[in-house]
């Protein structure tokens, strides 16, 4: 089988995950990189012996035939720009969470990918975390019963190094809950199986490098009946976490630990799941690998991806109305952008 190329657009330190998951996947192969400063992108070409295009113009990269696959890892206020610019020139597209800063770009981005027909996934990469799997399978199989609540929490503290400043802006970071805390979000919606109705949340400031709100919480509403909430907090002296809690009528799960009777007749006491956690906001910790192969198989069997750009608009309007609900003191009733077209 011929391989699928992929082009890479941002070479900062989360599109060197990118390199090694296309190199590891057999069906695959980094034929482009794209950054303004060259430099970054020789750098990875020569680490990982790269057969592929620097270029320094997104657009001279979308205009080669050997790319299939484009991957969108900018800092967040320009993903609409490439996205939009993959799409129309018929490319699959990888984008970085978050998928935009405002409605209007996620709906434009939408709108330019249902229009030209291509495959998109958005990189909430702790889809195959090993934990969050498994949590998946036993909601799957009906071990907690009727699920009435979910809580997912972000908690890391983020000191800005010279590197990574740009996460410290609000114009090209936006907020506490766009730039890290949509992880929780989306893990949130996943395990509810259900789309957020109504969000009343609360944010704090701190004294911190940050030019946001560094703390917010948020209580949601399902459709369905259930409720969930989540804290995003980068202002806490802790290691980092991603606390997660499903709560049924016939089992709990507390992180890693596991009361499911139903499951384990007798059991009563909560039992360790021995697997690899989401305890680590080192990226080269995050399964790429796992989301890379997801897309090369969608792309090649012509599935739907999960989650790609339609599922995380969702997401991304949770995270809105419950910025906008923290601003107004307001609940929030949430709008799914992706009824807009």
């Amino acid at each position: 089988m011929e391989k699928l190329g992929a082009g890479i657009i941002g070479c900062g330190y989360v599109a060197e995950e990118y390199v090694k998951a296309f190199q590891k996947d057999k069906r695959s192969e980094v034929r482009a990189l794209v950054s303004r400063n060259p430099a970054n992108a020789e750098r990875y070409r020569d680490r990982y012996d790269l057969k592929c295009t620097i270029e320094t113009d997104a657009s001279k990269m979308l205009q080669q035939d050997n790319v299939d696959i484009v991957v969108v890892c900018t800092p967040h206020n320009v993903h609409t720009e490439y996205v939009v610019a993959a799409a129309e020139a018929h490319k699959h597209i990888i984008i970085e969470k978050p998928v935009a800063l405002t409605p209007e770009d996620v709906y434009k981005q939408c709108e330019a990918v249902r229009k030209n027909k291509v495959k998109t996934i958005v990189s909430f990469v702790l889809h195959w975390n090993p934990l969050l799997m498994t949590i998946d399978r036993l909601i799957a199989q009906g071990v907690f019963g009727d699920i009435f609540m979910v809580e997912v929490d972000y908690l890391h503290r983020i000191w800005m190094t010279p590197e990574e400043k740009w996460y410290a802006s609000r114009e090209q970071s936006g907020t506490a809950i766009l730039t890290a805390g949509c992880h929780a979000i989306d893990a949130l919606r996943w395990f509810a199986r259900s789309e957020v109705e109504q969000v009343c949340a609360y944010q704090v400031k701190t004294e911190n490098p940050i030019e946001y709100p560094g703390t917010i919480s948020v209580n949601v509403k399902f459709k369905d009946g259930k409720i969930g909430r989540s804290t995003t907090t980068f202002d806490a002296q802790m290691p980092y976490r991603f606390n997660i809690g499903i709560y049924g009528t016939e089992g709990t799960l507390r992180n890693d630990e596991l009361f499911a009777p139903k499951l384990f007749p007798g059991q009563n006491n909560f039992l360790k799941i021995p697997c690899i956690l989401p305890d680590s906001a080192d990226v080269t910790h995050h399964p790429f690998e796992g989301e890379v192969s997801h897309l090369l198989d969608c792309i090649i069997d012509d599935i739907r991806p999960f989650p790609d750009l339609d599922d995380a608009a969702h997401t991304q309007a949770v995270c809105f109305a419950a910025d906008l609900s923290a601003q107004s003191g307001k609940p929030v009733i949430v709008s799914n952008l992706v009824d807009k077209s």
